[in-house]
């Protein structure tokens, strides 16, 4: 049976991207993914300034995806009561109505759902979110997407009991990126639980494992960081002098181990233990050629191949069932571990991350429908 996207009966989230695992990516990389996405599961979260034009751009080329766009405003400035979108209330107003609905237009020219381009909100804005809310529920447009890019330290029981009585009164799509230091943590994953517990159809963005954890647990859609710096969100900061240098190897994706490393990295730690690939982009080549980052484009493809693997997998399962199924896989994932290093009889070994754990450790959830009546 070919997967499809499908979220909970009665799911707020705007039909065109419910029930989806998009990829998010730099748009400066759209073109090394826009040829890898699964259409009927998946599609592209572009991200950055500049996001929007690249979509443009993209559906010139012919791209026939879900297609979001997402400028991280979030990455420049907090969210205030009077300015919950600083981008846009910063600057200069238009002559004629709402700076708000004038770029949300601009984003539905292209993408299939628009992202609210709301700023950071520290642990205990509520007003600022308040405020956002407001704004975003005065257009009345359902393909709007409050986007709540909320700091970790919301995960604390009175601050998170505030978060999703706000969130829980919004009548419309709402999307969570979680900053900060805990996303990837047990106390990270458990609070996002507890967030998609009380406030269920919400979009999990720039995320990694938490995107599949995310739709497991039930929310209306989810996407996955292509590269590091999308599968986290970080608080706004004073420009930095870019770094020199970079890695000397693409990130690969390790199947098994649910785990990305360096490619020069897993060929030396394999070595002749390296197993062959069976993904689309792979086709039974071995998982440790991904040495320079003259490989880098071929190691996005192979990347993307297992994600939309995984991808299809939880998109086929029924709602309810999704829970046990993710708790499970990552569960298999971590057995994985003590019998490659058995194998590879390396120094350093692989070490599961963090995340991995904490959503293999997590009881076993409630049926999502169950919620839902």
């Amino acid at each position: 049976m070919t997967a499809r996207a499908s979220a909970p009966l009665g799911s707020l989230a705007p039909a065109a991207v419910a029930g989806r695992v998009f990829l998010q990516v730099g748009h400066r990389r759209a073109a090394r993914y826009r040829d890898r996405v699964d259409a009927s599961v998946s599609g592209l979260v572009l991200t950055g300034d500049g996001a929007l034009a690249r979509a443009g751009q993209l559906r010139e080329e012919g791209f026939e995806a879900a297609l979001l766009v997402d400028e991280a405003c979030y990455r420049e400035a907090e969210a205030c009561e009077e300015a919950p979108f600083p981008v846009l209330d910063d600057g200069p107003a238009p002559l004629f109505g709402d700076p708000l609905e004038h770029q949300m237009l601009a984003h539905l020219a292209f993408a299939d759902a628009a992202l609210a381009p709301t700023g950071y909100l520290r642990a205990g804005a509520v007003r600022a979110l308040e405020a956002a809310a407001v704004r975003v529920a005065r257009l009345g447009d359902p393909r709007v997407v409050l986007t709540v890019p909320v700091d970790a330290g919301w995960f604390q029981a009175e601050l998170l009991k505030q978060l999703t009585d706000v969130l829980g009164r919004y009548p419309g799509p709402k999307a969570l990126i979680v900053g900060g230091s805990l996303p990837g943590t047990p106390a990270g994953v458990a609070g996002l639980v507890r967030l998609l517990d009380a406030v269920p159809d919400a979009g999990v963005l720039r995320t990694g494992l938490g995107a599949f954890g995310g739709l497991a647990r039930g929310a209306g859609f989810a996407a996955f960081g292509a590269d590091g710096s999308m599968r986290r969100a970080e608080p706004p900061e004073p420009a930095k002098e870019p770094s020199r240098g970079g890695p000397s190897s693409p990130m690969v994706l390790f199947p098994e181990l649910m785990n990305f490393s360096l490619g020069l990295t897993l060929a030396r730690r394999l070595g002749d233990e390296v197993p062959a690939c069976w993904c689309e982009q792979c086709q039974g080549e071995d998982l440790g050629r991904f040495t320079t980052m003259e490989h880098q484009t071929e190691a996005a493809g192979h990347n993307a191949a297992v994600l939309m693997e995984w991808i299809a997998q939880v998109c086929a399962i029924d709602v309810a069932g999704r829970g046990g199924w993710w708790r499970e896989r990552c569960r298999q994932a971590l057995d994985k571990y003590p019998v490659w290093n058995g194998r590879i009889q390396h120094e350093s070994g692989f070490t599961p991350p963090a995340e991995l754990a904490a959503w293999a450790e997590l009881p076993a959830p409630q049926a999502a429908a169950s919620r839902r009546g």
